[in-house]
Formats: C-alpha cells, sequence, structure tokens
C-alpha cells in the first residue's frame, strides 16, 4: 500500500524512537513527490506504524482532540486507515 505523506508528518517521523529495522527502511525509502511523500508499506508494516504512532497521540483535556504536537501521528494513523480499505 502507499501512503502519501504531509511534511508535518514526515518530521514527526523523525522524532520517533525505537523503530524497529523494517519501518526504518520504509522510511529512508520514501519518495519525495511534489504533494509531499509517499510512503510504502506492507500490511503488516503498516500496522505496526499505526500501533507505533498510537502510542504517541495525546489529547488535549479540554477538546478531547490530539494535541498540536501529536496531530501529526493522528493524522498518519488515519491515512493508514484509509489505505487499508
Amino acid at each position: 500500500m502507499q501512503v502519501r505523506l504531509t511534511q508535518a508528518i514526515v518530521d514527526a517521523l523523525k522524532t520517533l524512537k525505537d523503530v524497529p529495522d523494517g519501518l526504518r527502511s520504509r522510511f529512508d525509502a520514501m519518495a519525495k513527490t511534489d504533494g509531499g511523500h509517499v510512503l510504502k508499506l506492507t500490511e503488516d508494516d503498516a500496522m505496526a506504524l499505526a500501533e507505533l504512532a498510537q502510542w504517541h497521540i495525546r489529547t488535549d483535556p479540554a477538546t478531547s482532540k490530539p494535541t498540536k504536537e501529536t496531530a501529526p501521528f493522528a493524522e498518519l494513523v488515519r491515512l493508514i486507515d484509509e489505505a487499508q480499505l
């Protein structure tokens, strides 16, 4: 599957620690396009990345929405879900 990422998501991915080697190699192989970046994932990679991103999402108690800092991870999870359909 292919997931189109914004620069904000790519920047957020660079902050992740303890990324499995398989996912890290997928990040390194991302193709830059006019509209952002394209990340190619297997179904297993997509599930692992979505779970990893979910661990980093924090919500604002006042709004119940992701904080500004973690919004790119929430968007990534949404994009992965869309791509799997």
